[in-house]
């Protein structure tokens, strides 16, 4: 059977196709922010966190202060060995195996004027202790202290950034949309140094008012940031987060500004692990990980039963979210 979506992008521009098969979720967005509508649903956010206080998981000393890191700066760093976790030893030697097969391929020209590319899905599934890291209850038990509600895991993503030094993409200041706050947990599986492009987040006093509350999310260049400033971005305003292989960052990249650095002196691979909370404002934004839904039931059909619901949050939606189609990037 042919794809109907495959035909559609042979026969329509792709920037078409994208506009029009986006229609829904962003008439979906427009309407959710109207001022009345809005208002409903930050009450309603609001009191889901005061209900779930009491569920909230006791957290060790070391995962309190990553979320009181995380509370009061948007970031916190740390590593695969301090964190000591299952699986993070296959989970590191896999991922480091797939990038070093990019590694290859990017110096035989196979990828030539890609800036970034996506680890597909087979290599994630034929690779299943990436996937089940993120699941690790120690690391849902963080993110859930930080959004205060339960969490809802969306997989993950394999990138590897080449050093290129353009900006664009992701190298551009942005939020990201799934959720009101969200946390994106990074594993670097190479060196990352200031040229390595590493991950930068603007710190949470710099950006006020409405280009940090609103949920329109503008996507800036380092120039028009520091327009919409009124003057330039210091060292001081942004967490740069380099480090050696094995670095991992927690950050919230709904609430902040965030950017990979246009790398200029090596290549990055990192993995990024995606959580929200299980009723998201924006469900429509989500799914980025590029396994389908078959897929990702596969990889998590022998967890506990509280692994298996973050995973299946999309069973937590009204059915009229449900039948917005998903926005594709």
């Amino acid at each position: 059977m042919v794809d109907e979506d495959c035909t559609v992008r042979n026969t329509i521009p792709r920037k078409i196709y994208r506009r029009l098969r986006n229609l829904p979720s962003e008439l979906a967005l427009w309407v959710i922010n109207l001022p009345a509508i809005e208002a409903r649903l930050r009450t309603s956010y609001k009191q889901a966190r005061i209900g779930h206080l009491a569920r909230l998981p006791k957290l060790s000393d070391q995962d309190a202060e990553i979320v009181e890191g995380l509370n009061r700066d948007g970031v916190y760093v740390t590593t695969l060995a301090s964190l000591g976790l299952p699986l993070n030893s296959e989970m590191f030697a896999s991922a480091r195996l797939i990038a070093k097969t990019y590694e290859q391929r990017v110096r035989q020209n196979a990828y030539h004027g890609w800036e970034t590319i996506m680890a597909t899905p087979d290599e994630i599934t034929s690779n299943p202790s990436i996937f089940l890291w993120g699941l690790n209850q120690r690391l849902l038990n963080i993110v859930e202290a930080y959004l205060g509600l339960p969490v809802a895991y969306d997989g993950l993503n394999l990138f590897y950034t080449v050093a290129d030094g353009r900006q664009i993409g992701t190298r551009k200041w942005h939020r990201d949309r799934e959720d009101r706050r969200m946390i994106k947990i990074a594993v670097y599986c190479n060196d990352v140094d200031e040229g390595g492009g590493p991950l930068e987040v603007v710190r949470p006093n710099v950006i006020t008012g409405d280009l940090a509350d609103k949920f329109t999310y503008p996507i800036l260049s380092q120039e028009s940031l520091e327009a919409r400033l009124g003057g330039p971005v210091t060292d001081r305003d942004i967490v740069t987060c380099t480090g050696p292989a094995g670095t991992v960052i927690f950050s919230d990249t709904a609430s902040l500004y965030h950017r990979g650095k246009p790398a200029i002196s090596r290549d990055r691979c990192a993995i990024y692990y995606n959580y929200f909370s299980r009723r998201p404002r924006h469900p429509f934004f989500c799914e980025r990980s590029g396994l389908s839904r078959a897929q990702i039931a596969e990889l998590s059909h022998a967890l506990a039963p509280e692994q298996r619901s973050c995973v299946s949050w999309r069973d937590n939606l009204p059915r009229v979210a449900r039948l917005i189609p998903r926005n594709v990037a």
